[in-house]
């Protein structure tokens, strides 16, 4: 079962926890890799614990899995539930399909009017009713066609 964390200042072990064992992992497998073959993720410990500290993130806890989700306010009005990072075991994995329809009720509940996710194209299959919507892509500007470096990464 997939509980929302409610009061993320006395469960900030917990967090690190999740974050060090399951998230942290999954943003790893997303990041840049530079050309000295560092990864570059989008987010450390600290912005993803930010958002989570000061309500603009939710941190979802399975018992092998964890989530962090937002809510997007669209300019028309369009309320998206967003679940930009999950990671957890490889058993864990089944538990974040079986905790989606929870995840869904909650943005449900609180006037989203769909959810979205970023992730691999294999989870479509997954999770049923969802379709996609767009693809993300990435290149590499830190580096010349002939694989050199060009740049120097921060």
């Amino acid at each position: 079962m997939i509980t929302l964390v409610s009061s993320p200042d006395d469960n900030w072990k917990e967090f690190a926890f999740c974050y060090n064992k399951w998230l942290r992992p999954s943003l790893e497998a997303v990041a840049l890799k530079t050309p000295q073959g560092n990864l570059w993720v989008t987010h450390e410990f600290e912005h993803v614990w930010k958002r989570v500290r000061g309500g603009q993130a939710l941190f979802w806890r399975g018992e092998e899995c964890a989530f962090v989700t937002e809510v997007y306010q669209s300019p028309t009005g369009l309320r998206s539930h967003h679940n930009w990072l999950a990671g957890g075991t490889e058993g864990g994995l089944d538990e974040i399909v079986e905790g989606m329809p929870q995840i869904e009720g909650w943005g449900r509940e609180h006037g989203c009017h769909r959810q979205t996710g970023s992730g691999r194209r294999a989870w479509l299959r997954k999770f049923v009713g969802y379709e996609e919507i767009g693809v993300r892509k990435q290149k590499s500007l830190l580096v010349g066609p002939d694989g050199k470096p060009l740049l120097a990464a921060a």
